[in-house]
């Protein structure tokens, strides 16, 4: 069934349960994207359903976009945190996915990086500190400092961060690089691209992998 704005969204709600990594991402298609998330997830032995033309039952949702979401976009994935946070799946939020992903949760818009042009060196990374303790850090399997690509001229700070979510990847000028939903349930969101694995550091394709392997 095509997932359209008229179709029902109760439909498509009672469907998000299990079997395959839902992935949703901006109006704009951004298919370079949704490509190398679907080979990246088939490498991890899991199908890859594109939510904006195929409703499916899932197992783990992605929201991702390296621009922002149109607002009727922010709609549709509002809709699609709420029952995938209901269904207890797993949530990978990336990029603007992670903004949306702490607006849903009551935070503000992320702020122009005002030292954009320190934040993004020629090769597009810089250290960032992952605590301990945290999700992310469980489930990339380390902790500390690394280097990580970073490409964004917007950003959260602790200003901007919902107080239903915590921070746990930062780097030293304050930017939040990675937040999660406090509880039980894996509900992350990562500012990087993490489907870019051959740009990750090791252990960083993990994140795709858990969403990958969940049964």
């Amino acid at each position: 069934m095509a997932w359209i704005m008229g179709d029902s969204f109760l439909d498509m709600a009672n469907e998000l349960l299990e079997s395959e990594v839902g992935i949703f991402t901006s109006i704009n298609g951004e298919k370079t994207i949704l490509d190398q998330l679907v080979n990246d997830i088939k490498g991890f032995g899991s199908n890859a359903v594109n939510l904006r033309v195929k409703s499916a039952r899932v197992s783990s949702l992605i929201i991702v976009s390296d621009e922002e979401f149109e607002p009727v976009d922010k709609i549709i994935a509002g809709k699609l945190l709420n029952e995938a946070l209901e269904a207890s799946i797993p949530i990978l939020c990336i990029n603007w996915g992670m903004y949306l992903f702490n607006s849903f949760f009551g935070g503000s818009d992320p702020i122009l990086i005002k030292d954009y042009h320190l934040h993004n060196s020629e090769n597009f990374k810089h250290p960032v500190f992952i605590s301990p303790g945290g999700k992310l850090s469980y489930t990339i399997g380390g902790s500390g400092w690394v280097t990580i690509p970073s490409d964004h001229k917007f950003g959260l700070t602790h200003k901007e961060l919902s107080s239903e979510l915590i921070s746990t990847i930062y780097s030293e000028d304050r930017i939040l690089h990675g937040i999660e939903l406090p509880g039980k349930n894996w509900v992350v969101g990562v500012q990087w691209q993490v489907h870019k694995i051959d740009n990750n550091p090791k252990g960083f394709d993990n994140l795709l992998r858990y969403v990958s392997e969940i049964p």
